[in-house]
């Protein structure tokens, strides 16, 4: 059997991505498809536009099984972001993955990571040290272009990630289409970028949003309202308010004095963005300071990570027919459609997660009260 594996987030869901979804299946030609996908918070230190469970509902329409990549994973930098998902494929049986990139060539891939794997790491810290981004760090050192841009980067990770884990999945790559991944709204582009789709949501221009994405999916973000770091922001100013530099420095990534940025600049700071811009520094980058922020709101510390093994459970948020009869196919594996008290303890780091998204955002449906979301074709 051919059973292919998409690592996504779908913040939304968006044509773009269906795109992938259709030229990853004409490619492969799978028995399954699955999508291993970020919860209630995704890589680059946000909040999901909407939950995981009406995300998941809107995916299993093009999938088989929609899985929940674990948290610790799916918030953290790239490598670790593509161990835990590969690892996630590798319990799941799958045989292929195949990531969008901005390249689409995997014979450039391939000769990427033979080139990254030369670097002098004494020298990449050096770079790192200086201020500079991980991915412009290997760039430099190089001279290879392909790896400044975000899905490219990830791609060589789950490259990493295969190769260190020896799994026998083989990798394929679809070349992006549209607007690129920082980019806004670009109307000439037949597909557009989530972070411009957000903007667009944000701004409730649903008229245009809905030529790009799905229009109930849409619609939906629109009426309850669009959810973004500025959604997190009092009560994280709250919890840096009470919070101590010994409770801060204990948090994971807190590094070099970083504590005591939060500590003074939270108290000037109006908003999220405000916050962020007064505690950046040329030695980091945004995402790496929006993903510790994260982190301080979920209070995830160096002691919760170094204690977190590679994932084995496995936890199913949709699926169809098919992807149920293949789920029963798999022995001897920690496979879970619902959250009981038998099963939350693999889950502890979602759960908690999910209750904090919940309060933040208003939304109600929790690991508890959501079954298993079975899509039938119609």
């Amino acid at each position: 059997m051919k059973i292919l594996s998409l690592i996504t987030e779908y913040n939304p869901l968006h044509n773009g991505h269906l795109y992938h979804i259709k030229k990853a299946k004409e490619l492969v030609d799978p028995d399954v498809t699955i999508a291993i996908m970020s919860g209630n918070f995704t890589q680059r230190g946000e909040l999901a536009v909407i939950n995981k469970f009406d995300r998941a509902k809107e995916v299993i329409k093009h999938v088989d099984l929609v899985i929940e990549l674990p948290l610790i994973n799916a918030i953290s930098y790239a490598d670790d972001f593509a161990i835990g998902a590969v690892k996630m494929a590798m319990e799941l049986g799958t045989t292929d993955i195949c990531f969008g990139s901005e390249s689409g060539d995997m014979a450039a891939f391939k000769e990427a990571l033979k080139n990254e794997q030369e670097i002098n790491q004494d020298e990449l810290k050096e770079l790192i040290k200086s201020g500079m981004s991980y991915p412009r760090a290997i760039e430099t050192l190089t001279d290879n272009s392909l790896l400044s841009e975000p899905n490219n980067t990830l791609g060589i990770s789950y490259m990493k990630a295969i190769e260190m884990l020896g799994a026998n999945i083989t990798p394929h790559t679809i070349k992006r289409k549209g607007t690129g991944f920082h980019d806004t709204h670009d109307e000439l582009q037949e597909f557009q970028s989530a972070t411009g789709l957000r903007k667009l949501l944000k701004d409730k221009d649903q008229q245009t949003a809905e030529k790009y994405m799905p229009y109930r999916l849409a619609r939906k973000i629109i009426e309850r309202g669009v959810v973004d770091n500025e959604t997190m922001f009092k009560t994280l100013k709250a919890i840096l308010l009470r919070s101590t530099e010994d409770e801060l420095k204990s948090i994971y990534m807190m590094t070099e004095g970083l504590e005591n940025r939060l500590i003074e600049y939270i108290k000037q700071a109006e908003s999220y963005a405000e916050f962020l811009t007064l505690i950046k520094t040329k030695r980091y980058t945004w995402t790496r300071l929006s993903r510790l922020l994260i982190y301080v709101l979920l209070n995830i510390t160096e002691y919760d990570v170094s204690e977190t093994e590679l994932p084995t459970a496995v936890r199913v948020l949709a699926m169809n027919v098919t992807g149920q009869y293949y789920l029963s196919t798999l022995k001897d594996k920690h496979i879970f459609t619902n959250i009981n008290k038998k099963s939350r303890q693999y889950f502890k780091d979602e759960i908690k997660a999910t209750e904090i998204y919940n309060t933040l955002t208003g939304t109600t449906m929790n690991d508890f009260n959501t079954p298993v979301i079975i899509h039938r074709r119609v």
